[in-house]
């Protein structure tokens, strides 16, 4: 059972990756399974591929024998059909696309309009972008492929790898739960969604196991106790989930509770599943109402015209990993975030939500985590104190924060392979950096903003001289 699952993966993983990469990026299918599949997993080397243009889809096979489709849908990107499943039968009408942001105002305007980025030190600036797509050695695979840095609401530089340009939509992986953290964001907002009421989810409802005091909190700042395998690997509950599992978010519910809620701190995608079906019933209404709330909420009124939710095969966005978008959209939802979710003076999210997004977890001693954002804090204790409680007091010395060489009010989203958009409010700045980084390889993200930040510093010592 476990070898045949494992094909299933492998050929599933195969499918989705390979569909959406060439359908959704325009890259062939060999570089995506030499860029994408093959440094992450041996076993992808067993696994063939037939891209059919006509009925958009692509077909996989493990050895011969285990076959899986993945089928793509202008507009939700591809789906990886069920085991078994030969046809979609989901479709959505999609929504004319919006004016875009020709001038690049991406901010609010009234109160930046004198912003004076005359000072840059670009020669600094430029060198630092370069750096990001090089290979520092042989064995290093950053491959990086797109680097936007906005500064005082202002492209003031981007780069993208050949064949790569500003209208590429490119990967989130785990990005895409900060996504979902603006989707609760919306809900909360319209009174549907209370952070402190046991979270809604059916199977939890009477249940005498602990489930049913979980929180949507506790799921929001990963501290519900419930047990999943996250490593990276083609066995891991994360791999079975996105390639084997219809429902991602029924699978991630199912599991057991292990630690008495918002006791204890462990980063699960199967969490972030399980808030996506959360969202998905309380936005209610058909499919295309679905697909249509976080265009007309989120994305439109910012602009925003790639983005690609992509759902699993029960119809339900799988909000732990997959959505496409340019590294410009990416850096305008960083944007969004430094503007405390305010754009073109209309509040997006609900007052105090980037504020709640960005305060970190009470069960995570490293102070890494808000709520699906990544954290720049100084922990309270040491790494290696986290799984050994018996040092001393003297032993739990505070280790610095995970850039050391960046401000500590920077947060992120984060995603596999080395996905990242940076938000550093007090240098004004969104750096976004996306590639397919070799797992185990330096993404170069640290040198980057550390670079861009010293750059920009002429910049702001004038600004703060002027004053």
């Amino acid at each position: 059972m476990f070898f045949s699952n494992t094909l299933y993966v492998a050929a599933g993983f195969a499918a989705k990756n390979i569909c959406s990469g060439h359908f959704i990026s325009g890259f062939s299918g060999e570089l995506v399974v030499n860029e994408g599949l093959l440094p992450v997993n041996d076993s992808f080397a067993y696994v063939d591929f037939n891209i059919d243009e006509q009925q958009q889809q692509v077909l996989t096979s493990a050895l011969g024998i285990y076959n899986r489709k993945a089928i793509y849908t202008d507009g939700i990107g591809c789906t990886l059909l069920a085991v078994g499943e030969e046809s979609l039968s989901r479709q959505i009408s999609k929504l004319a696309n919006v004016g875009t942001d020709a001038n690049f105002t991406w901010f609010n305007a009234s109160a930046r309009e004198n912003s004076d980025i005359s000072s840059i030190n670009y020669n600094q600036l430029n060198q630092s972008v370069m750096s990001a797509f090089e290979e520092p050695a042989e064995t290093v695979n950053r491959r990086t492929k797109a680097v936007v840095v906005i500064y005082k609401g202002q492209l003031i530089a981007e780069k993208y790898a050949e064949g790569i340009d500003s209208n590429t939509s490119l990967l989130s992986w785990s990005m895409a739960k900060s996504i979902t953290n603006m989707q609760v964001g919306l809900l909360i907002k319209d009174g549907k969604l209370d952070l402190e009421r046991p979270a809604p989810v059916p199977q939890w409802q009477g249940a005498s196991d602990g489930r049913s005091q979980i929180t949507l909190d506790h799921l929001m700042r990963m501290s519900s106790g419930l047990e999943f395998n996250e490593r990276n690997g083609i066995g891991s509950d994360t791999a079975l989930m996105l390639s084997v599992k219809a429902s991602a978010g029924d699978f991630a519910a199912d599991k057991p509770v292990i630690y008495e809620p918002d006791t204890s701190w462990a980063y699960s995608s199967g969490t972030s599943n399980i808030i996506a079906g959360i969202v998905k019933r309380s936005i209610g209404g058909d499919f295309q109402q679905y697909y249509e709330f976080t265009q007309k909420r989120l994305f439109h009124p910012m602009g925003i015209v790639s983005a690609q939710l992509e759902v699993d095969a029960n119809g339900t966005f799988i909000g732990s990993s997959y959505m496409y978008a340019t590294a410009r959209d990416w850096a305008k939802l960083g944007q969004l975030f430094l503007q405390d979710g305010v754009w073109n003076n209309q509040r997006l999210l609900p007052e105090g939500w980037v504020k709640y997004s960005t305060t970190p977890s009470k069960t995570d001693p490293l102070n890494h985590y808000g709520a699906h954002f990544w954290l720049n804090l100084d922990p309270t204790v040491s790494e290696d104190t986290v799984s050994s409680k018996n040092r001393s007091d003297k032993d739990k010395k505070v280790k610095q924060r995970k850039w050391s060489s960046v401000p500590q009010d920077a947060y992120y989203m984060a995603g596999f392979q080395g996905q990242f958009v940076v938000i550093i409010p007090s240098k004004d700045l969104v750096v976004v950096r996306l590639g397919y980084r070799t797992p185990g390889t330096d993404s170069g993200i640290e040198s980057l903003l550390a670079g861009v930040i010293e750059a920009v510093s002429v910049s702001d010592t004038n600004s703060i001289s002027q004053k």
